[in-house]
């Protein structure tokens, strides 16, 4: 009886071993239809492609969620002069305004989580990135010296927000934390800064929480589930030094998530 026992140990121990190596799979998630999301390159599509619940249905053809949404205080969406066909808000140099992005997450991330912003950053009244380019936080003196400042920065907040299948427990919003790079410290993803520049695409590695732990804002972390939700909130400060503009496609979120946990919405 004792070796049939162990028998069967060893070979559930294969098949869970088998199935977590096997049972992962790259995602992202935007807001609305991902599979329509206008910076989407050659690797989104393989994901698009191949991402595909019990059903035969690829997920991401499937992404619209009615808590999802873009809105800013910058203004209305106008032509990007940095990318053809793409719309998106001004905020000019010495404005402040806030872009807020939320997004659902369709599978369980068993990952980092990384957000990426992709830029439109130019000179004052420069409507060509080729030529016109900046870099936020950054200014040229009149006698030509470059500066930066800092506090002329955008600043990024990002929380996790519980959806209909959430972690037991996770009842409010936390904040994420983020790994800096290089190095991989950790710091808390609460009004932190980061800068961008021209039409260059910036990465933030984003913490996967877990529960029983503590984020470095002091709040409870519980494991993201597929249907919760990352609130990405950016603010462009009054001192800023460049013309600004983000639109509801900027933001991507990126991971590993777990096969089976797929969660769809309307097309």
């Amino acid at each position: 009886m004792k070796t049939i026992r162990m028998i069967i140990l060893i070979v559930c121990a294969i098949f869970v071993y088998s199935s977590a190596m096997a049972g992962n799979t790259p995602e992202f998630d935007a807001v609305g239809n991902d599979s329509l999301n206008y910076f989407n390159d050659f690797v989104n599509g393989m994901v698009i492609d191949n991402n595909v619940n019990t059903q035969g249905e690829k997920i991401n053809l499937l992404s619209n969620f009615r808590n999802e949404y873009f809105s800013t205080t910058a203004g209305q969406p106008a032509v990007d002069p940095c990318f053809p066909g793409y719309f998106s808000c001004l905020t000019p140099v010495y404005t402040s305004a806030t872009y807020e992005w939320q997004i659902v997450l369709q599978m369980q991330p068993e990952s980092d989580i990384d957000l990426n912003i992709v830029d439109c950053v130019l000179k004052h009244n420069e409507f060509n990135p080729f030529g016109g380019a900046e870099q936020t936080g950054r200014y040229r003196m009149p006698w030509g010296q470059l500066v930066f400042n800092p506090m002329a920065n955008p600043r990024v907040t990002v929380e996790a927000i519980p959806g209909p299948y959430a972690t037991p427990g996770f009842v409010a919003p936390f904040y994420l934390d983020a790994r800096t790079i290089p190095g991989l410290d950790i710091v808390a993803m609460v009004n932190v800064p980061y800068t961008s520049k021209a039409l260059w695409d910036e990465s933030i590695v984003l913490v996967m929480p877990e529960s029983g732990l503590v984020n470095t804002a002091g709040q409870a972390t519980y494991f993201l589930r597929q249907g919760d939700s990352l609130n990405v909130k950016v603010e462009i400060p009054g001192i800023n030094t460049a013309d600004v503009r983000y639109g509801r496609d900027n933001v991507i979120l990126k991971y590993i998530g777990v096969v089976y946990t797929e969660y769809v919405g309307s097309e």
